[in-house]
């Protein structure tokens, strides 16, 4: 069984801003990080996190549903926030000119699903649970994400057994 399969478990917002910040700290240029999870799941919140633990303002960071891509600076990247939901499966994103996006900084995509984005390399985070009042969620990372990601997150399932 791969170490991944494990799962990370949040039960908090900042739990999930937490798993996040641990990303964001390694986060390279080129990345491309798609969030699946259904409305709700927390993947703003994750993003939160990611722009933190890049060094940037996670205040700022809101659901970009309406306006599609919100750039947020960090310390060293620019983390480029995108949501696909309005778009709808099949989404067309030759607009978003994600390739010049990647140039200063990483992507992350909510609903990316809806668009082929094989030829971005994309490695995805899972988020699930969440129904109701229920906090808990359960975040599992895809078996071919970059090694420093990886890296990263085998970190996190370490911390989270120790606890």
């Amino acid at each position: 069984m791969n170490r991944l399969d494990a799962g990370l478990h949040s039960g908090s917002p900042a739990a999930t801003e937490a798993f996040g910040a641990a990303i964001g700290t390694v986060l390279r240029r080129g990345d491309v990080l798609v969030l699946e999870g259904a409305l709700g799941a927390g993947k703003t919140c994750l993003v939160r996190g990611i722009v933190a633990g890049a060094g940037g303002d996670a205040t700022s960071v809101r659901s970009p549903t309406f306006v599609l891509h919100q750039p947020h600076r960090g310390a060293t990247i620019t983390v480029h926030h995108v949501d696909l939901y309005r778009l709808g499966p099949g989404a067309s994103i030759d607009v978003l000119d994600l390739d010049a996006q990647l140039v200063d900084g990483a992507a992350v995509i909510e609903w990316g699903g809806y668009a082929d984005l094989s030829g971005l390399r994309p490695f995805v985070v899972s988020i699930s649970g969440g129904d109701g009042c229920d906090d808990h969620r359960e975040l599992r990372l895809c078996a071919d994400a970059p090694a420093h990601i990886v890296t990263a997150w085998s970190a996190l399932l370490d911390r989270e057994t120790a606890l």
